[in-house]
């Protein structure tokens, strides 16, 4: 499941995950000047404490808000996974005492995941010996999603997201 790594703009809007059995379509809407534009994906957010439970916290919320869209599965493993590492790595790396946000949005064809923190470090692809305690963690983001990516925002802090083609699943 890798792909070429893409950089996109967080819009702050956040995302509904969906499987591929449950994916909302997104309504065309039609712009002042007439073009048809495709509707922004249903969305939903969550804010955490930069603390060591809301990575679980936030695990949970995932996979429980995935398995009401019908994510059951392989795909609901992997998101699960994939989630934690960004939400681990946000509580890790993020600003001290900061707030992680956790975002879902699908659109018919992708399903992608969002965290953001105040940390003003970006995440490092490392490739580390099976026996190393630690650091693998966006290794398993790079090989298990079909693309991913970092935007910094202007005021400080970051957001990591992750995206899953439906239709490998």
């Amino acid at each position: 499941m890798t792909g070429d790594r893409e950089r996109r703009t967080s819009t702050g809007a956040t995302l509904r995950l969906v499987g591929a059995d449950a994916v909302v379509p997104t309504p065309d809407v039609t712009g002042q000047d007439g073009a048809v534009e495709q509707a922004a994906a249903p969305s939903e957010s969550i804010v955490l404490p930069g603390q060591r439970q809301s990575v679980a916290v936030g695990r949970h919320w995932v996979v429980r808000t995935s398995a009401e869209y019908g994510v059951t599965g392989l795909a609901n493993q992997v998101v699960e996974l994939l989630s934690s590492e960004l939400l681990a790595n946000a509580v890790l790396h993020g600003a001290d005492g900061g707030a992680v946000g956790v975002q879902v949005r699908c659109t018919e064809e992708s399903l992608r995941i969002s965290v953001s923190d105040g940390g003003a470090s970006t995440p490092v692809v490392m490739h580390n010996e099976p026996s190393a305690p630690n650091g693998r963690g966006m290794a398993i983001v790079e090989a298990m999603s079909t693309r991913w990516g970092v935007d910094e925002h202007t005021d400080g802090g970051k957001t990591v997201w992750f995206e899953l083609d439906l239709a490998d699943f």
